[in-house]
């Protein structure tokens, strides 16, 4: 179920930019769009956690957030010509219940079998590199139907193995509240770690928006847009079914800077490319970003807050960071492509990455002379 729920992920979510630049929608129609799609994900995963606490089941809510994701997607490819209205409510949908989806098959899998974790989560990335190309290759080979046909076919499978899989009960699960929020808010380092990865994942969700807008503008193909994020995801497997041998050799804090600093050198490729591969190329190096800040974002989080909160400090934290990211960075990068082009946004976006940086080291230096409570 892992596998195929990434897959129709995929199908949908990697071809999102470029069916809107296919239909001729310009780079701030787009950062509109896409900035709606983090409103619509912030408040669906508030919405989906809380039910899924209130009535301690997650399949069923699982496969509703499913079925609006399925019809939203088809129903944002079925219209191929500009209507701006129209799109943003479909495509924003669609987006946000993306990362909805994503949220639920990751606490599902962390829930039922949390010692195989790392091995479900490296099905999960298999999945997105088997959906990426493999969308890219019917609409290059066929068309945006063809698409479609085929990820109705995979809804229907993917229906059917919902169906069987286990439920996870949610008796003792920690609703998140106002005033375990209050709580949070109080603590200082929460709040810095917090402000650190929001900075952090703004430029990680750059990678997903004006990276696909240079490539589409160089002359890449849907196809090779594809295989761009097909290689991202399978780079993200061995990080994961290695990630408690990496955590007992490395700091969490060390690994974060490390990971920090690598986004700024790969965002300065980006910017130096000047043909589709070597774009996609540089994707690889996703092996030491997103992967690694994802992992240290949860052993850090958990380390600075008490028990009873670390339910709250986990959600909260996400619904921030990527949450907010996602909707600051396309409205930014969008009117910076626009205005002084593709190539100084990236750089800029590379230097920006100096400022969680520093921001981090502060934050290292501080917890050891214990300054920072």
């Amino acid at each position: 179920m892992n596998f195929l729920s990434f897959v129709a992920i995929s199908m949908v979510n990697t071809q999102m930019i470029p069916f809107m630049t296919s239909i001729g929608y310009d780079v701030i129609q787009r950062g509109y769009i896409l900035a709606a799609n983090s409103i619509v994900a912030i408040a669906g995963q508030f919405l989906f956690g809380y039910l899924c606490d209130r009535f301690s089941q997650m399949k069923k809510f699982f496969f509703l957030a499913y079925t609006i994701l399925f019809i939203s997607g088809i129903l944002m490819f079925l219209k191929t010509e500009q209507f701006f209205i129209y799109h943003l409510l479909t495509i924003a949908v669609m987006g946000g219940m993306v990362k909805v989806i994503m949220g639920l098959n990751e606490t599902w899998m962390l829930e039922l079998d949390p010692e195989n974790y790392g091995k479900l989560r490296a099905w999960g990335a298999l999945g997105l590199t088997a959906g990426s190309p493999l969308a890219g290759f019917l609409v290059r080979r066929y068309s945006y139907i063809s698409l479609m046909i085929t990820l109705i076919a995979v809804s229907l499978f993917l229906y059917g193995l919902i169906m069987y899989s286990p439920d996870v009960k949610k008796e003792s699960r920690e609703r998140i509240s106002l005033s375990s929020i209050q709580d949070l808010i109080k603590n200082l380092r929460y709040v810095w770690l917090v402000i650190i990865y929001l900075l952090i994942y703004m430029v990680g969700t750059a990678d997903q928006y004006v990276v696909i807008d240079k490539m589409l503008d160089i002359g890449a193909s849907n196809g090779l847009v594809g295989i761009k994020w097909a290689l991202q995801s399978f780079m993200e497997v061995p990080l994961f079914l290695v990630a408690s041998k990496i955590l007992d050799r490395f700091k969490p804090g060390t690994l974060l800077f490390f990971g920090t600093f690598m986004y700024g050198i790969k965002f300065l490729l980006y910017g130096i490319s000047y043909e589709g591969w070597m774009v996609t190329a540089t994707a690889a190096l996703q092996l030491v970003t997103l992967p690694i800040v994802m992992l240290t974002s949860k052993v850090m989080i958990k380390e600075i807050t008490p028990q009873k909160l670390q339910s709250s400090a986990q959600m909260f934290a996400m619904a921030v960071f990527i949450g907010v990211s996602g909707l600051i960075t396309p409205l930014i990068t969008s009117y910076l492509s626009e205005n002084i082009g593709y190539d100084h946004t990236l750089y800029g976006v590379a230097a920006f990455t100096l400022l969680p940086l520093a921001l981090i080291f502060l934050y290292l230096k501080t917890s050891k002379k214990g300054l920072a409570k």
